[in-house]
């Protein structure tokens, strides 16, 4: 097997198809932040301590941050 062969061996079947998204991901879209290093580590460690993940700290606070338009998204539809 030349380089060439060793280096492509197995890629078609490495990782996931072009347009997967993962089944826990269906109906959710990213969003991106951009955090001082000393706070992304700050809430990081905050998150562990508390037993949590920072998705689930985030998605937490904004749950309750936008908890009036909700109901009123879900009065409506």
């Amino acid at each position: 097997m030349n380089l060439q062969e060793a280096h492509n061996h197995g890629s078609e079947d490495m990782g996931p198809k072009p347009g997967y998204k993962a089944p826990s991901r269906e109906g959710k879209v990213s969003i991106l932040i951009h955090l001082d290093e000393e706070v992304r580590t700050a809430f990081k460690v905050a998150t562990i301590e508390n037993g949590t993940t920072m998705q689930e700290a985030i998605v937490a606070y904004i749950t309750e941050y936008a908890a009036p338009v909700l109901k009123r998204m879900k009065r409506k539809g």
